[in-house]
Formats: structure tokens, sequence, C-alpha cells
């Protein structure tokens, strides 16, 4: 069939094919992720110890979670929290890159046939299932399908692009200019924000012979490169952590698609010579192309990724500041449709980097108390306009996940987060209370003996204790911990009680007597304990969940404020 104009082809099969096809690859991920978010959000975390270790993890998630970006983005968040070093992110990006190969390598064993009877499966065990568990396997495979089907339908009328005169002389073009074909991956690929979908047209464009390997290859190169603009959103406004880790996104993705451009010649014999021995289809070749390309980049970065990591931090000089840097939490909100558990990942790490500003801000009122040194109030100041900030955001983003249909595992803890970072919002709050108590003695002019001060530095220092075992049983949900810390919270309770008692003491002695000391001596004591009440609350509301799965009971703890 000669075609004498584009508008000869059957558009109405391209577009609805990657109508199909876009919608299966997206129906496809957001199961996998409802599927396995809540199992793997916890990897990133905890299997990070070394990069070579990242970079496993970073295939795992990716290839599960079918979305690089949202790997990338949670290892960003990390990094920023001081949960993960930059090299570990460096590993786990690495390892995202080639988990993100998965796509094409499921397109590749060009399941066309059975993709139908793939796509019924899935529909009969969404239909037929009563747990959501079992309805997400089921969009799995109708994804699958779709996948397949969408490609078949792009396929024959793709092929006929070749017939159109000029076409051929584009193709050359672009053989003769691989640049070309790099600029134009990039920039598809930006504007659809997903490097699987248009490495997936591209293997349909190749399979049906109307590009060549050589053009096929360089579209892939642009895809990689075209990629990088989530990473680059993902770190606007963001930390110098944030920043570095999206430079490095960037790095690896145009410096080795330099090499292989340069290298262009033998890469592409290459991945004919391993196609040709495997007898891989068209649609394998690209995905093998596609494989080998990252999984090459990754072996040349991973014996540089300390070097790098060097690198990275001379072009982003500086270093991370609590009070300018914690502040500019990230909650990317594609994430609350696109991955829900990473979302909710997201909110954990920005709580705890809210509890970490709320406990400078006491700090700031501890070095007030002792220097006397304004300073400290103004940084107690900044500090709870920052936690206020925080807290909106925060707030915000779990109302906003809260409209999504949410798997019950993923529910409870968004309450729980809920509850806990209410609670690190309101200790800032009494932490600026302090601060505006020591400024008001010191402005009149008066002040408290030294033994009323190392009185208040203990009580304190027992505070600051409680906020730090309350967040690492919030961070690691340690029962051993929260025993403690009950403990530690009804030696709070003692203490404010014989301070107390210390103060009459020193009154009947006639020390501390000037009036504005004396008058809100108590109510320093008591805006102390109150704190401490709102860390104990943070523990108390983390452990409940473990305490429906063990049967562990808080004695008397029906009749507990939670705020």
């Amino acid at each position: 069939m000669n075609l004498s104009s584009l508008s000869s082809l059957q558009w109405n099969l391209i577009a609805g094919g990657l109508a199909i096809f876009l919608f299966g690859i997206s129906l496809m991920g957001d199961a996998l992720t409802n599927f396995a978010g809540p199992k793997m959000r916890g990897l990133v975390e905890k299997y990070t110890s070394n990069p070579i270790k990242g970079v496993l993890v970073g295939i795992i998630i990716t290839g599960l979670i079918q979305s690089s970006s949202a790997t990338t983005v949670i290892a960003i968040s990390f990094v920023r929290a001081g949960i993960m070093s930059l090299e570990q992110a460096i590993g786990v990006t690495l390892g995202a890159n080639i988990g993100t190969t998965v796509t094409s390598i499921l397109i590749g064993f060009n399941l066309g046939y059975f993709s139908y009877f793939i796509a019924l499966i899935g529909v009969l065990i969404f239909m037929f299932a009563s747990k959501r568990k079992n309805k997400y396997i089921g969009e799995i495979f109708i994804g699958f399908g779709l996948l397949f089907i969408g490609l078949e339908m792009m396929g024959g009328s793709l092929e006929e692009l070749k017939n159109i005169p000029g076409f051929e002389n584009i193709v050359t073009s672009v053989g003769r200019t691989p640049i070309l074909g790099v600029l134009i991956g990039a920039a598809l690929t930006a504007l659809i924000q997903s490097s699987s979908a248009f490495i997936g047209i591209t293997q349909s464009l190749y399979a049906s012979g109307a590009i060549s390997l050589e053009v096929a290859l360089a579209l892939m190169f642009g895809a990689n490169i075209g990629t990088c603009i989530t990473a680059i959103l993902a770190s606007l406004g963001g930390s110098l952590s944030a920043k570095r880790t999206s430079l490095f996104h960037i790095l690896f993705n145009v410096s080795v698609s330099v090499i292989f451009l340069i290298l262009l010649s033998p890469y592409e014999q290459l991945v004919k010579t391993i196609a040709t021995a495997t007898n891989a289809s068209d649609l394998m070749t690209i995905a093998i192309g596609h494989f080998t390309f990252n999984f090459i980049g990754m072996i040349i970065f991973l014996p540089l990724i300390k070097v790098v990591a060097r690198i990275l931090r001379k072009i982003i000089p500086g270093k991370d500041s609590i009070l300018t840097d914690l502040g500019n939490i990230e909650l990317d909100e594609r994430l609350i449709s696109a991955f829900p558990a990473a979302a909710l990942s997201q909110t954990k790490t920005a709580i705890i980097q809210e509890s970490v500003v709320a406990l400078e801000n006491i700090k700031a009122t501890k070095s007030y108390l002792n220097t006397k040194d304004k300073k400290h109030y103004d940084t107690s100041k900044e500090a709870e306009s920052m936690v206020n900030d925080m807290d909106t955001k925060i707030q915000a983003y779990l109302l906003n996940l809260a409209q999504n249909q949410l798997p019950p595992e993923i529910e409870r803890d968004m309450q729980t987060y809920l509850q806990v970072q209410m609670n690190v919002e309101r200790i800032s709050d009494l932490a600026e209370n302090l601060a505006d108590y020591y400024h008001e003695i010191y402005e009149s002019g008066t002040g408290y003996g030294e033994e009323a001060v190392k009185d208040l530095n203990d009580i304190c220092d027992l505070v600051i204790n409680n906020i730090v075992s309350a967040m690492e049983i919030y961070e690691d949900i340690d029962l051993a911990k929260f025993n403690k810390l009950t403990e530690d919270e009804a030696a709070l309770d003692l203490m404010e009680l014989n301070l107390r008692k210390s103060h009459y003491g020193r009154l009947k002695k006639g020390l501390d007597m000037t009036t504005m000391a004396s008058y809100v001596y108590n109510d320093i004591l008591s805006t102390m304990e109150r704190i401490g009440d709102h860390a104990y609350n943070i523990a108390r509301v983390t452990i409940e969940p473990v305490k429906t799965h063990t049967g562990y009971h808080i004695e008397g703890e029906e009749n507990m404020s939670l705020f």
C-alpha cells in the first residue's frame, strides 16, 4: 500500500493504540504501586547501608513500581532528612535507571496474541475479587494486557510511515546526525514525563520497520536525558542535598548518552550481536539496548561514587543548615495519586524534619536562658515560623492524600502521622512560649539565681531527651524504647513537682523574689511538662498500631488525651 500523505495514515488506530498503551502502563504501574508499595517503602531506608546495596534496592523498587522518578524522589527526601548519605542516594539512582528497563523488557516479549487473554483474566479477577489486594492483581493483569493491545494497534499503522514520501529522508537525516534523534527523544520524553512510555513507542516504530536501529538508539539516548525533567522539578526550591542528587541524575544520563553517542557504531554492533545470539525479536532488541545502556553506565559510575559525590559537593558547595534547609520539605504532589506509599514515606520524612526544627527551637530557648543573648530568642522565633509553615504544608498534603482510596495499612499510618505532626507543632508552640518567658524576664532586668537556672536546665535536658526518644520510636516503632520513655515521662512529672517545691523553698528563704521571674517560674515548669506530654503522645500514637497486632496494652490509655 502506497500512501501519498500523512492524512492517509490510520490515525484513529495510532491515537487509540497510543491511548491504550499509555493507559496500560499507567494502570499497571499504579496497581503494582498499591500492591507492593506498603512493603517496599521501607526498603529504601533500611537496606541502603552502602552504595552497592543502594543499587540493588533501586533496581527492585523501580522494577516493582515502574517509576524511576518516584524512587529518585524518595532517595532525595531521605538524604535531606539525614537518613541516607549522598553516596547512598547515588547508588539508589543508579539502580533506578536499571529498574526502569523492566517495562521495555516486558514489551520485548511481544505477547500480542496472548495480551487479550491476559486482559480478560485481569478483568475477571477484578470483578470477582472481594479483597482490595486481589483487585490490584486484577489491575496489574489488565494493564499488562492493554500495554500489548495498544502496541499491536499502533504497529500496523506505524509500519506504513516508511511508505510516505519524504519520511525516509527524515530518518536518513537523523541517522547521519544522531544528535537530532537525541534532541527529539529528550523533548518528547520531557513532554510526557515517562521514558518507559517513549521507549515503548520507539520499540514499536523499530519493530514496524519505520526507523533503523541507529535512529532508535539515538531516540533512546534522548529518552534517558528527557526523564531528568522529573528530578529537576523535584529539586526546585529544595535543599543542597536534593539539588546534588538531582544533578547526579542529570550528570549520569547526559554523560553516558554522550559516551554512547560517540561510540554509536560499535554500540549498535554490540546490540545486534547480543540480539542475534539470543534470537531476540525487534522489540526485544531495543530492550537489550536500553538495558545495556543503563547497565554499562552503572558499571562506569559505581566505582566512582565517592569521587562523584565530592565533585557534586564542590559544584554545589555549602553545608545543609537546619533552619534554612530542613524547612524546605519535599512533598511531591504527583506521588499522591501515582504512589501513595511513597507520598506517605515523604510525609514521615517531612515530619521528622519538622521535629528536628522544633527540637532546635527548644535548644535555642535553653541557650537563651543561659546566655541572655537575644540571637537565641530570634532563632526560636525563626524556628517556630518554619514549623508553622511545615505544619501547614504537611497537613494539606495528608488531607490531599486522604482523598484517595488507600489500602488499610496506608490509611492507618496516615492517621498516625497526622496526630504525630500535630503534637510536633504543639511542641514548637510551647518552646516559643518558653522563649517569650525568658525574654520578658530579661527585658524586665531580672533573672534567676544559680540554683534555679540549674533546675531549669535539668528539666529542659530531660524534655529534650524525651523528644529525641519519641521521634526515635516514631521512626523505628520500637516497643522497648517506648517502655523506657514511659519511665522517663513519669520522671519528668516527678521532677516538675520537686522543682516547684524547691522554688517555694527559695522563696521562703527570700531568694529569687524578683516579681517577674518569680511570677513565671511555675509557668515555665508547667510548659516544660506539657512539652513532655506531647513527646509522649507522639510515641503512644505510634505504638498503638503495634498494640492492635500484638495485644500490647497501655494501662489507662483510654483516658489519655492525644493533643
